[in-house]
C-alpha cells in the first residue's frame, strides 16, 4: 500500500475489539459513501483510507493551482515567470510530481483525480504562456513609446592604427620593393655559427665584447654551451640566405634583435633592425653611396642632410657609417644624438671576402654590400621622438598621436 494511504489508515480511529468479533453484518453509513453489508472491517477500513487519500490529492492539487497562479499573475519579468514555470511544471516541478502520485490511487477513484489533475495542469501552463505574451506586450508597446531619431549621427566607433614602429616599417620594405629587393624572415633564438662565425667574427674576435651578447641556457639538452643566443644583429641572416640561394641577390630582412645594453633616450637592450645586402657580379661602393641616399631621402626628406665616415666592422671591408642630421633638434645637439647634431643611421659597407667564402662564393667573382638600418632609430627621427623608449610604453596618449 502506498505510503500516503497508509498514513490516512493510521489515521482512522480503530473501533472496538467486540464490534468486531463474531463477523457479524454490519452497516456503516459515511459521509460521502455507503459501505454495503457483510464487508469485513479490513475492507471498510482500506474504503475510508482511500476517500480520505482522494480528498488529500483533491486539496493538494487546487492548493498547488492557486500558489502557481498568484506567483503568475505577480511575475513582472520573463526570468521570474521562466524560474516559476520550472518550479511547477518543470520535470521536478511541485504540479509534475503531485500528478505523478496519481497512479496510486485506487482505480475506481483514478479517472476523476486524474482529470481534475490535468485540467488543473493545462490550466496553469495557459496562465503561464497568457502571462508570458502579456510581459512581451507590454515590453513592446515600452519599446514604440521611445523617441528614437534614426537621422541622428551615431557614436562613432574607435578604431585602431598601425604602431609607428609598423607604420615605418612598412615604408622601408616598400621604397626597397621599388628597387628590386626581397623581404626575408628569420629567427631571434640564433646559433653562434650564424651570428658571428661566418660574418667573419671568430671565438677570439674582439668585436665580440661590444655586442654584449645574451646566451640561452642549454644545460639538460644536446646544444654545445654558449651556442644558442639571442641575436645580437639581422647580419645573421646572410649566411642563412647565400648558403641556399645564389647571386644575383637583394634581399632586405626586418626583425627585432637583443642585447645586453644599458637603456637610454637613444639605446635599449632590444630593438629593430632591417638588415639588407646585394651579391652580384661587379659591384662597387659607389652602389651602396646611391642605395643609401635614395633609400633615405625617400623614408625621411629629399633635404636630408647625410654624411658618411670611415668605420671597420668584421663583416665588412671597407666598412662605412651613415650619419642624419638630427631631426629632433634639427642640428643643434641633444640628448638624443648626444649634442652632436647628427644621429647614425644606416652602417653599411662592402661584403668582407671571407663573409663569401663562408658561404661558398667566389670573392674574386662575386661581391656585394650590405647594410643595416636602426629602424627603431628610424622611427623616432621620423617623428621627432626624443627617447626611444616611447615607442615601448603602453599608453595610448603617446601612440595615438602617431
Amino acid at each position: 500500500m502506498d505510503e500516503k494511504l497508509s498514513e490516512c489508515v493510521r489515521g482512522i480511529p480503530r473501533l472496538d475489539n467486540d464490534q468486531d468479533r463474531g463477523g457479524g453484518e454490519i452497516t456503516r453509513q459515511t459521509n460521502e459513501t455507503s459501505i454495503p453489508r457483510n464487508e469485513t472491517w479490513r475492507e471498510l477500513l482500506v474504503l475510508l483510507a482511500a476517500q480520505k487519500y482522494k480528498k488529500f490529492m483533491e486539496q493538494e492539487l487546487i492548493k498547488i493551482k492557486n500558489d502557481a497562479s498568484s506567483l503568475i499573475i505577480a511575475a513582472e519579468h520573463e526570468a521570474e515567470l521562466n524560474a516559476i514555470k520550472l518550479d511547477f511544471t518543470g520535470r521536478s516541478g511541485k504540479l509534475t510530481q503531485l500528478v505523478k502520485e496519481v497512479k496510486n490511487i485506487p482505480e475506481d477513484r483514478r479517472p476523476e483525480i486524474g482529470k481534475l489533475a490535468n485540467e488543473i495542469l493545462r490550466s496553469v501552463e495557459e496562465l503561464i504562456v497568457s502571462r508570458a505574451q502579456e510581459l512581451t506586450g507590454r515590453k513592446r508597446a515600452q519599446l514604440r513609446k521611445m523617441v528614437f531619431d534614426t537621422t541622428r549621427p551615431g557614436i562613432k566607433p574607435h578604431i585602431g592604427h598601425l604602431h609607428t614602429m609598423s607604420q615605418v616599417l612598412r615604408d622601408v620594405v616598400d621604397v626597397f620593393k621599388t628597387l628590386g629587393f626581397q623581404a626575408a624572415d628569420g629567427p631571434e633564438i640564433e646559433t653562434d655559427h650564424y651570428n658571428f662565425e661566418v660574418l667573419n667574427i671568430p671565438q677570439d674576435h674582439p668585436s665580440r665584447d661590444t655586442q654584449q651578447t645574451l646566451y640561452l641556457d642549454t644545460r639538460g639538452s644536446h646544444a654545445t654551451p654558449g651556442e644558442i643566443i639571442l641575436r645580437t644583429q639581422t647580419s645573421a641572416m646572410q649566411g642563412r640566405i647565400m648558403e641556399k640561394a645564389k647571386p644575383p641577390l637583394r634581399v632586405i630582412v626586418p626583425g627585432k634583435n637583443f642585447r645586453y645594453e644599458q637603456v637610454d633616450a637613444s639605446h635599449s637592450f632590444e630593438f629593430w633592425q632591417v638588415e639588407g645586402f646585394l651579391v652580384d657580379r661587379d659591384v662597387a661602393l659607389t652602389d651602396l653611396f646611391g642605395t643609401i641616399d635614395y633609400v633615405l631621402r625617400k623614408l625621411m626628406d629629399k633635404r636630408i642632410k647625410i654624411k658618411f665616415a670611415t668605420t671597420n666592422f668584421p663583416f665588412v671591408e671597407p666598412g662605412v657609417d651613415t650619419y642624419i642630421e638630427c631631426t629632433v633638434c634639427g642640428g643643434k645637439g641633444c640628448s638624443f644624438c648626444k649634442m652632436s647634431g647628427w644621429s647614425e643611421i644606416m652602417p653599411a659597407g662592402m661584403i668582407h671576402p671571407n663573409v663569401l667564402k663562408a658561404v661558398g662564393y667566389d670573392p674574386q667573382k662575386i661581391s656585394g654590400f650590405a647594410f643595416a638600418i636602426g629602424l627603431s632609430r628610424l622611427v623616432t627621427l621620423t617623428y621627432q621622438m626624443d627617447d626611444l623608449r616611447l615607442l615601448t610604453n603602453p599608453d595610448l596618449r603617446i601612440l595615438e598621436q602617431f
